[in-house]
């Protein structure tokens, strides 16, 4: 078959389109560069020219179809609103299917170096500041800056759960909200550096 000649926004769509069914029909393992290109009308060059591995042709598929899906939940407390901003997250990962969640998770963490990781820790930190920026107007926090690690803290603690678990549940979502990132947010914010 001829690769049809597209560019842009209309390229881009059919790739990521393409993307979507291969991982229905073949899961994360199966998905091939090959299988994209046949299923997109498109050449490999024109895939590897935007992205140098599979794995980064799966995010910017996943990524771009998830935008407007995943907002910062807005329920009143820094708690519940970081709680339900997880459980967004988590019914993300449960639509995908757990094989292609695993899949795409296990490979960004056994490539540290890549952008892939990056891009997921800014979409978390992204929704974190939109949570802490709330709960600092309505005087839960306090006005020092926070630490990016800390920022994304939630975000990485429930990647991590999810990776080696399997599984990410709302026991332990609630955990890693009220044990471990309210306190230190707590405190941090506040100006003090010291234990809890």
């Amino acid at each position: 078959m001829t690769p049809t000649r597209r560019r842009g926004t209309e390229l881009d769509d059919a790739i990521h389109r393409a993307v979507f069914g291969e991982l229905v029909d073949h899961g994360y393992v199966g998905l091939t560069f090959e299988g994209v290109a046949r299923r997109a009308q498109t050449s490999k060059p024109v895939l590897y020219r935007r992205w140098p591995n599979r794995l980064d042709m799966v995010v910017a598929a996943l990524t771009s179809a998830s935008d407007d899906v995943i907002h910062a939940a807005d329920t009143g407390s820094l708690a519940s609103d970081v709680e339900a901003t997880l459980q967004l997250v988590l019914d993300r990962l449960e639509s995908m299917g757990r094989s292609i969640a695993l899949g795409v998770l296990a490979d960004a963490a056994a490539s540290p170096g890549t952008g892939t990781l990056r891009i997921l820790q800014t979409k978390g930190i992204a929704l974190s500041d939109t949570i802490l920026e709330r709960a600092r107007a309505r005087g839960e926090i306090g006005p020092a800056p926070l630490p990016e690690r800390v920022r994304s803290l939630p975000f990485d603690m429930a990647r991590y759960e999810f990776l080696v678990n399997g599984d990410l549940t709302a026991d332990a979502i609630h955990d890693i909200v009220t044990t471990v990132f309210c306190p230190l947010v707590t405190l941090l914010s506040s100006g003090s550096d010291q234990p809890i």
